[in-house]
């Protein structure tokens, strides 16, 4: 990834499309994106003005009108980000299928074979286009299927991303956030946190004479800064242990984050926002930054299941995940952390689900936050904190290792671990702001990049070759959302993003394998990409309504896996489709979120599947009388008839949400209509590197060594047996910690030493 600097921010640079693509290229993709996102006049342009909601802003007001009239291909610029993003996000095999699906859309025969019409696509109508797309959407092909649906997700993320008049019209606020300074509901605004002045090896490298080699030295080197390696180095650290910490993503300070999607996906995710698997059927999102996922994550800080960790003790024979020592690790990265619900101050969007899910019965409760004791009701964390009170590796971990000494590097890419004759790791080599750099570690090598590049960093070891688990089993807790649409403003994106969870579809099996169902971390483009699309015009009419929606994460606990492998360049690549088990858990999730959605009041729901659209519930009357015994009471009209819903403290929903009946004909023959597939993303990746009682079965010991290697360490959310069925990260941090405490026992540092001044003798050093 590089990085440009607009004015004194640092945000991604962007290709020219001509760098990439050449004339046919670029005008098919036009011709694509302006059928997704066009330009509209007339009655068309009017009939989206008029879902323009009555409450909207006077600068969406400006803007709308402009909104309505324009589409992609109004701004030349967006082809660019286009390019960028096709060749940050997509594995050269990907991008070369999309290229050649391109340039058969540009030529006569190639656009005939492809659409049954003379072409080239770029001089068919508009309305041809689309019709000719939506076709693509459900064909038997794979290429058709694939290129299209990938496409489609691209322009509205580079779209909706990238497009500042069209963020604004539709209601999200340019800026850095400051909903964290005005909680919801009387709850009291904590100041910002000072940020720890951190120092990084990165000048040191920079200052040795040209084509000279670079040595760094230290006793334990961990790869990885999120929440595994942050937790795993300050614990090292903290007994003595001369450690370095490196990461490949850079370091965003937080004066430096401005809240803008363009910026917070492009310079702190993997792929610059996105990563799809090699079949594009699910789309990743993964941390790639100082902190690693630590430092985009939504707070939510869930301890695994119970049923969960016997099954990893007893099935996969790690007998630490249903121990005291792994009850005692998770209960100390909570207090860390400050984990807890009471500094809660639920947002609309999350008070709708508990209260939705309440009415109609299922089971729901707050989600433990990290938040150190602070409120935090911020929406645009998943773009980097600028407060503070999220206690992310940068605040927490990484400033604990610092403290007690441990060394620093970013932009550091590990290409592979270095071992001496004895299969011992004794260091990585490693790229560091385009320098190439040994790094010798006397003591031994921790791999804590996370599922998605710990595996490919020890397939580009070759002396790991023997152990034929490495990158397999990965689990990405699949998911999907099911959105609604109130008459009332929500502005989904302020407040807490993930404070309450229903967990009404975790049992649908019952070895534990179902869903939670959660509220997104909301942001234009992520809504413009996982929203309902039966037109083009009715999807911009629809992200009008952005700012009366809220969207439900459908969170997968997948009991069937994938694999990571690597594609010609050495880079990590995901094979992953998901099981038809696991669809059916993810039916079962949409199901019950939907019903949430209908009786918290919702006037409109909609999923993400191809050929369902999206039920108007405004028609429906509220609940009904039973059918047999005494006459009902009259239905509500407003909140005060249920009091007995609305019990989790801090939550708050306004008087128009009027229950709706679940059992109503036209609502029931709606979810009749739902099929068993889905459209998927996936925020957690675990499991590639599993720990195991047997080689056979796993990538790791027990204790987090690598099969076949010594001194060689995994601390990070690959080491889980499987998924674990709730956000990861706590699950991660207790792993970290435990194989932490291995190796300082393998190493002999066990006790904590008391805390060394700044530059003392426990530093890497050149």
């Amino acid at each position: 990834m590089s990085v440009a600097t607009t004015g004194t921010i640092p945000m991604p640079q962007v290709m020219k499309a001509e760098e990439y693509w050449n004339p046919g290229q670029r005008e098919a993709f036009l011709a694509f994106a302006d059928a997704i996102v066009p330009e509209l006049d007339g009655a068309e342009a009017a009939d989206v003005l008029s879902h323009l909601p009555v409450e909207a802003s006077d600068r969406q007001r400006e803007l709308a009108p402009r909104f309505a009239r324009e589409g992609f291909k109004s701004t030349p610029r967006l082809l660019d980000c286009a390019a960028q993003q096709v060749k940050a996000s997509l594995s050269p095999k990907v991008a070369g299928d999309i290229n050649l699906f391109l340039t058969l859309l540009s030529t006569r025969p190639g656009c005939l074979a492809l659409t049954g019409y003379v072409g080239p696509f770029a001089q068919l109508d508009r309305a041809t286009r689309e019709k000719i797309i939506f076709g693509w959407f459900t064909s038997r092909l794979t290429l058709l299927r694939k290129a299209s649906a990938g496409l489609k997700g691209i322009t509205l993320l580079v779209y909706y991303r990238n497009h500042q008049p069209a963020w604004e019209a539709i209601g999200y606020p340019d800026g850095r956030p400051d909903d964290w300074t005005r909680p919801s509901q009387g709850g009291e605004a904590s100041p910002a946190v000072s940020v720890y002045d951190y120092k990084f090896e990165n000048e040191k490298i920079a200052a040795q004479p040209s084509g000279s080699e670079i040595i760094v030295d230290t006793e334990v080197l961990v790869i990885g800064s999120g929440s595994g390696g942050g937790v795993a180095g300050s614990y090292l650290a903290q007994r003595g242990v001369r450690t370095l910490i490196v990461d490949k993503g850079i370091y965003l300070h937080p004066d430096k984050v401005v809240g803008r999607e363009d910026q917070g996906y492009g310079l702190l995710y993997e792929g610059e926002g996105i990563m799809p698997s090699e079949d594009g059927s699910i789309n990743i999102l993964a941390g790639s930054t100082f902190g690693g996922g630590s430092s985009i994550n939504w707070s939510a800080s869930l301890k695994p299941r119970h049923f969960v960790r016997k099954a990893w003790s007893d099935k996969y024979g790690v007998p630490y995940y249903n121990s005291p020592y792994f009850t005692s690790d998770l209960n100390a990265v909570c207090t860390r952390m400050g984990v807890a619900v009471a500094p809660i101050r639920h947002n609309v969007g999350n008070s709708l689900l508990a209260l939705g899910a309440q009415r109609a019965g299922h089971p729901v409760e707050p989600v433990p936050q990290n938040s150190g004791g602070h409120t935090h009701y911020c929406g645009k964390c998943q773009l980097g904190c600028i407060s503070g009170h999220k206690q992310g590796g940068v605040v927490s971990w990484l400033r604990d290792a610092a403290e007690a000494g441990a060394a620093f590097m970013t932009n550091c890419y590990v290409e592979r671990v270095l071992f001496d004759k004895n299969k011992r790791a004794v260091g990585a080599l490693a790229t560091v702001d385009g320098r190439k750099v040994k790094i010798l570690a006397a003591k031994g090598v921790v791999v804590s990049s996370g599922s998605l590049q710990t595996p490919a960093l020890l397939l580009r070891s070759p002396e790991l070759k023997s152990n034929k688990m490495i990158g397999q089993t990965l689990r990405l807790h699949p998911a999907t959302v099911v959105t609604g649409y109130y008459n009332f403003p929500i502005k989904p994106w302020e407040g807490g993003l993930l404070t309450m969870v229903d967990n009404s579809a975790e049992m649908v099996d019952k070895d534990g394998w179902g869903c939670k169902i959660e509220v997104i971390a909301s942001s234009p483009s992520i809504h413009a990409a996982f929203s309902n699309f039966s037109s083009a015009k009715d999807h911009k009419s629809r992200m009008l309504r952005y700012s009366h929606s809220y969207t439900m994460v459908i969170i997968c606990r997948d009991r069937d896996s994938g694999r990571i492998v690597l594609d010609d360049q050495g880079k990590a690549r995901v094979e992953y489709t998901i099981s038809p088990f696991d669809q059916r858990s993810l039916i079962q999730g949409i199901l019950r979120g939907a019903d949430a959605h209908l009786m918290a009041g919702a006037e409109a729901i909609s999923t993400v599947q191809t050929g369902v659209p999206a039920f108007e519930a405004a028609s429906l009357g509220s609940v009904q009388p039973p059918s047999s015994g005494a006459p009902a009471p009259a239905p509500p009209t407003s909140d005060s008839i249920y009091t007995e819903t609305t019990q989790v403290p801090a939550t708050w929903t306004p008087v128009q949400t009027v229950p709706r009946d679940l059992n109503n004909p036209a609502y029931k023959a709606w979810q009749q209509k739902i099929p068993y597939i889905c459209s998927i993303g996936s925020a957690h990746q675990m499991a590639s590197c599993r720990m195991g009682g047997n080689p056979k079965i796993s990538a790791l010991d027990p204790e987090g060594r690598v099969w076949g290697a010594k001194n060689l360490w995994v601390a990070d959310a690959s080491a889980m047996p499987e998924s674990s069925g709730v956000n990861p990260m706590i699950t991660t941090m207790a792993t970290a910690r435990g194989v932490a405490r291995n190796v300082a026992r393998d190493i002999g540092a066990v006790e904590p030493l008391q805390l060394r001044s700044e530059g003392g003798e426990n530093q890497a050093r050149l």
